[in-house]
């Protein structure tokens, strides 16, 4: 008998058995019908953490303090009256949160906020705009204004734009029992009733207006504020419907909440007795987060279309040898 492979050719090998045989899987076909597969996209979680909460519920909660009027000679009070609010409704923080400089966009990015600190609260420390959009505006507030008249601006920001015509900020003043003047060069000047704020459409002869001026002063003279108080400016493409919120914010009669020791010393200010304010400024700052809240973009329906499967095309089955 012949030695294996004797031939030099080495056999066949055997034929698997039909159990051990690898089963072909079927052709999958055309695949499911590419309809579009609708998915709700949640915003960014981006609020008021319940650690913030109670870091500001800490700094108030043992304070002693009054309700005081007119808003105008409050102190600047807590800049997280505005900035919670904002976050709330959903902006976002751009900034190093280590650091102290602040930086908010608005969840559509049309609106900008800076918060800017300086050693000195004189100095500009408030900046909102629109992000450089088309007919920029700007508005600017020192470190002094009242945190109550900065937020008249944001939250009107945060609010859906009114249908109706605003009020102009000579209406919305005068309806207050401010003095109004007008200049030989068309300048607008509001007064407030006892002469510490003054607001004024400042138009120059050659460069036409410039934008609303406003200055809380213990006195106005004849050559400007002497011990100012705190200052702001509104360019004047500055929407209507905001600068008519700035004026009623400012001129709002409503008492605010500020503690012991940060009560402006001014024969014009009103102040109420001496109370535990920390439970009502904490009520109240989480009624305002909750308003801010219920304005907060709505998951909005994005739409993806599947790709449909490419069908499979059967392989050649192999010759046997």
């Amino acid at each position: 008998m012949p030695p294996p492979y004797a031939t030099g050719v080495p056999p066949s090998p055997p034929s698997p058995s039909p159990a051990r045989r690898r089963r072909r899987q079927p052709s999958p076909g055309p695949g499911p019908d590419p309809a579009a597969r609708s998915v709700f996209k949640e915003p960014s979680p981006l609020s008021i953490t319940d650690r913030q909460l109670a870091a500001f519920a800490y700094d108030h909660e043992n304070a002693l303090g009054s309700a005081i009027t007119p808003r105008y000679l409050a102190d600047a009070g807590d800049p997280r009256h505005v900035t919670h609010a904002l976050r709330a409704r959903g902006w976002s923080l751009d900034s190093d949160p280590l650091h102290p400089a602040i930086r908010m966009t608005s969840p559509d990015h049309a609106f900008r906020l800076d918060l800017t600190p300086t050693p000195s609260s004189f100095h500009r420390w408030w900046r909102i705009d629109n992000n450089y959009g088309p007919g920029f505006w700007s508005a600017t507030f020192n470190g002094d204004t009242p945190a109550e008249i900065v937020a008249g601006l944001t939250d009107a920001l945060i609010r859906p734009e009114p249908e109706e015509p605003a009020p102009s900020v000579i209406e919305v003043l005068t309806g207050r029992g401010w003095e109004h003047t007008t200049s030989e060069t068309g300048s607008q000047r509001l007064t407030s009733p006892d002469a510490i704020v003054e607001v004024e459409l400042y138009v120059s002869p050659s460069l036409g207006v410039m934008g609303w001026e406003i200055e809380a002063a213990h006195h106005h003279g004849e050559h400007g504020p002497e011990q100012r108080i705190w200052r702001a400016h509104l360019d004047a493409a500055t929407p209507a419907h905001l600068l008519a919120a700035v004026a009623e914010a400012l001129s709002n009669p409503t008492p605010v909440l500020r503690a012991r020791f940060k009560i402006n010393d001014s024969a014009h200010l009103t102040q109420g007795p001496e109370f535990a304010i920390g439970s009502e400024v904490v009520g109240a700052h989480k009624q305002r987060l909750a308003e801010a809240r219920r304005h907060r973009p709505k998951p909005h329906l994005t739409t993806t279309v599947a790709t449909p499967a490419v069908p499979r095309t059967a392989s050649p089955a192999r010759p046997a040898r």
